[in-house]
């Protein structure tokens, strides 16, 4: 598996179709192991959302569980993307071998939610080596059918009977998030790539939902599941790394060459057929850069080396190809009106913003002035920018670049407008704070 250089954002900022999932559903407390009553014991009452905070308490309302950076964490400290999602305070933990469920309104215990069969990836085994082998991702939050769902993938062993040879199999979990305690359906499809002895044997994430399709990436198969008839539609030609993303009825992906490298490719997700291929090598960056449009790192023949490339994610088109000058390690689209690209470190970083249709430059820091400096990131979403500046907790208005709170108290690396989660202020792991602004 690739490890990807990309700013750490929120599900809901890179997701779409899926922005307004997130706001559905009735939020109350999750029902944690010892019943309701305990839950109700140990848990405040809902806390008021707000759509784009800029203010969180300084003061952590829980601590997450483990299984929030088990394997996530890189030495030096820095985040990649969290299996982490949020509904209106409940925090939705994906893991290699299930889902945890846990109320940010207050201290309770995790409920986990397990596959049918047996994980083939116990999240126990994945915090050693330098990056951790965590493969989890954060699950999908997503309306259908009138309820909230909370869809998760786990790549289980069905062992097999007599002289019938086990198989893996990739399943679809699906909780209510009206009843976060159980899982209210499954549905299972056959692992094709059989390699019991991968170390990528574990992986499975749900990528996006484009119409009723569900879309799933496992050990480089990329697949859809109908939510109407909860059955495996199609599975897309070639293997393909990660950092795949649907944008409307596509998932624009990221297939391997058969010299090497990536092939940025777009994929209806009714029926799993190629719609367009970038003729360009890729390099594996891809992210929403608008409503209808991809950020890609390819190959720019004319201009020399690889450069920032802005595609119509429906025809695969260029709509700009961005100067050499421009931050390269990782673009945001921040849900409203900007896409945000980073890169470097200390004195060495700079951030700008984009046109999400044209490329065209909208800002850019450290200022032209010298006076101002270029934060780092932590997430991109509602218009908004949160990060860290002179060691300080920051957020900036994201179409003008200008400080937006200097005193935000926290600087998430996700929220739902109800808690935001960042690491633990002199302690380990990662806590929620409320938003209080």
């Amino acid at each position: 598996m690739k490890v990807r250089k990309i700013i750490a954002l929120s599900t809901v900022a890179i997701t779409l179709t899926m922005l307004t999932a997130c706001s559905g559903g009735d939020g109350g407390v999750p029902d944690m192991p010892g019943g309701s009553d305990e839950a109700k014991l140990n848990a405040s009452p809902a806390p008021k959302g707000f759509t784009a905070p800029t203010k969180f308490s300084p003061d952590p309302v829980i601590a997450l569980p483990d299984s929030a950076t088990q394997g996530k964490v890189y030495i030096g400290g820095d985040l990649p993307p969290l299996p982490v999602a949020l509904h209106q305070g409940t925090v939705f933990i994906s893991r290699p071998d299930g889902l945890d469920v846990v109320s940010s309104y207050g201290k309770s215990f995790p409920a986990t939610i397990t596959p049918e069969h047996s994980p083939v990836l116990r999240l126990e085994s994945t915090g050693g080596g330098f990056v951790g082998n965590n493969p989890a991702h954060a699950p999908l939050i997503t309306s259908f059918g009138g309820k909230t769902w909370v869809l998760s993938a786990v790549v289980a062993e069905v062992t097999g009977s007599g002289t019938t040879k086990s198989h893996d199999v990739v399943e679809l979990m699906a909780v209510d998030t009206a009843n976060t305690r159980t899982k209210a359906w499954f549905t299972e499809t056959k692992v094709t790539v059989e390699d019991r002895y991968s170390r990528d044997r574990g992986e499975a994430h749900v990528v996006g939902r484009g119409g009723n399709t569900v879309v799933i990436l496992s050990r480089g198969q990329l697949f859809g599941v109908d939510l109407t008839s909860r059955r495996h539609l199609w599975t897309a030609q070639g293997t393909y790394d990660e950092g795949a993303v649907v944008i409307g009825d596509r998932v624009i992906a990221l297939r391997d060459r058969p010299e090497g490298g990536d092939q940025v490719v777009g994929i209806s997700t009714a029926d799993g057929k190629d719609l367009w291929t970038s003729p360009r090598a890729a390099r594996d960056e891809l992210s929403v850069a608008g409503p209808d449009t991809v950020m890609t790192y390819e190959k720019a023949e004319q201009q020399g080396g690889d450069r920032h490339h802005l595609l119509n994610a429906a025809t695969g088109e260029i709509q700009a190809i961005l100067p050499k000058d421009a931050p390269s390690s990782g673009c945001a689209y921040d849900g409203a009106a900007v896409t945000v690209c980073t890169d470097g470190r200390g004195s060495d970083r700079k951030v700008a913003a984009y046109n999400p249709k044209n490329g065209q430059e909208v800002w850019r820091l450290p200022d032209a002035a010298g006076t101002r400096v270029a934060p780092s990131i932590n997430l991109v979403r509602a218009g908004l920018i949160y990060g860290m500046a002179n060691g300080n907790p920051v957020v900036l208005d994201a179409a003008s670049g200008k400080d937006k709170e200097n005193q935000p108290g926290v600087a998430p690396h996700l929220t739902d407008g109800y808690v935001g989660i960042t690491e633990t202020k002199d302690g380990r792991g990662l806590s929620a704070y409320r938003a209080v602004g």
